[in-house]
């Protein structure tokens, strides 16, 4: 959830910093809204502008898919998100 409002450019700094803060939510509204985990919230610049208070998502981020951690999250959200619906 973005603690203010984001501008596009900016760089997010995970938990405990001031751009950005972890909302507890079922896996199946998690995915719907397409929410980006706040442990993957630590150096992501934004894509898009994000409204205070609004979740901020995978598609807001540029994402370096490569990287091993989004692998095994896309991975886990692939697999269980299927069981949920």
């Amino acid at each position: 959830m973005a603690k203010r409002d984001l501008r596009a450019g900016e760089t997010l700094d995970g938990e405990a910093g001031y751009t950005v803060w972890g909302k507890l939510m079922p896996a199946a509204a998690s995915l719907k809204a397409g929410a980006l985990p706040i442990g993957l919230a630590h150096r992501g610049k934004l894509k898009n502008d994000v409204a205070h208070g609004a979740v901020v998502r995978w598609s807001d981020v540029e994402i370096d898919a490569g990287d091993d951690t989004v692998k095994t999250r896309r991975a886990m959200e692939a697999k269980f998100g299927a069981a949920s619906r």
